[in-house]
């Protein structure tokens, strides 16, 4: 780390999560078939990704019409927010949130809220809080429209669209507090969606955010069952966050990490991060090795064998 001036590694970070990175990074050699889509290393932060190669209107697309649609029984696909699992986690996030929140009358948003669990958690535990949402995809906006009805007390803001074109929007300001729960993995320009929720909050917001950890932590399940998916060809996974790539891509979008929790033995990483005047505050970064990062994915590789049973 010392190799690299403050601001050069900041500079390097930003190159990393704006997709200019296949000639900056090493492309990861599994032995066995672990991906369908090649997982590559940052060589100046260690960031671990897919290679995008689409833009962020056809990822989505992909998650509208591919895995959230009609014609799509949600009681019977893997993903839904819905099965036990998550349901927890979103309990476990709310939990964790609202042991931060002070004062009445919270302005809470959900960015790409999905089935919006999170507000049916937050109206069990805290019915200070009023619940605004985004969601792109139109079938899960129109029913989640319904679940917040019954939730909220208030009016509240609802936006049907990407997390990005929220915040063109006027009225969609002034929150105190915005929750982004295992969906910045999935951005292709994860830069472009912090940005715009930074501008949504209020002086000294803060933001929740929450991810799978999985980058150098114990390992949690085999690795083949982490990187392999009909969906990530499609980059509609393009991040795997450690808690230093996360913290870094916070930072460089004016976000300070305040707290977080026990990610390296817990099945997720879950950080709260505070609004910084982005004119005065300096991103702190800390990288990850390359080396450690080659190191942990093969020593993964191999020790799932033993893992395989479990799952």
């Amino acid at each position: 780390m010392m190799k690299y001036k403050k601001n050069k590694l900041i500079e390097e970070v930003k190159l990393d999560f704006c997709g200019v990175t296949l000639n900056r990074s090493v492309k990861v050699k599994f032995k066995n078939k672990i991906s369908k889509s090649p997982v590559y290393i940052s060589k100046k932060t260690g960031t671990v990704f897919h290679s995008p190669s689409n833009n962020s209107s056809e990822s989505l697309e992909m998650w509208s019409k591919k895995i959230y649609s009609k014609k799509i029984d949600t009681k019977k696909i893997k993903y839904t927010s819905n099965n036990p699992i998550m349901r927890s986690r979103h309990y476990y996030s709310a939990l964790f949130l609202n042991k931060h929140l002070k004062g009445k009358n919270i302005e809470l948003c959900d960015y790409g809220t999905g089935e919006g669990n999170l507000a049916l958690e937050f109206g069990r535990i805290n019915k200070k809080i009023n619940f605004n949402f985004t969601e792109h995809s139109p079938e899960l906006f129109k029913k989640t429209k319904k679940k917040i009805k019954k939730i909220n007390k208030k009016n509240f803001l609802s936006f049907n669209g990407s997390i990005e074109d929220s915040g063109k929007i006027k009225k969609f300001k002034n929150f105190d507090v915005g929750c982004l729960l295992w969906t910045l993995c999935n951005c292709v320009k994860p830069i472009d969606v912090l940005n715009a929720i930074h501008s949504s909050l209020k002086k000294n917001g803060l933001l929740l955010i929450a991810e799978s950890s999985r980058i150098l932590v114990p390992y949690k399940k085999p690795i083949y069952n982490f990187f392999v998916s009909e969906h990530e060809t499609k980059n509609t996974h393009p991040w795997f966050f450690s808690y230093n790539s996360l913290s870094n891509l916070l930072e460089i979008c004016g976000f300070s990490v305040i707290n977080a929790n026990r990610y390296y033995d817990e099945n997720d990483l879950v950080v709260i991060a505070q609004k910084k005047d982005r004119k005065k505050y300096v991103p702190k970064i800390k990288i990850d090795k390359i080396e450690d990062i080659k190191k942990f994915l093969k020593d993964w590789e191999k020790n799932s064998f033993f893992l395989k049973n479990i799952y």
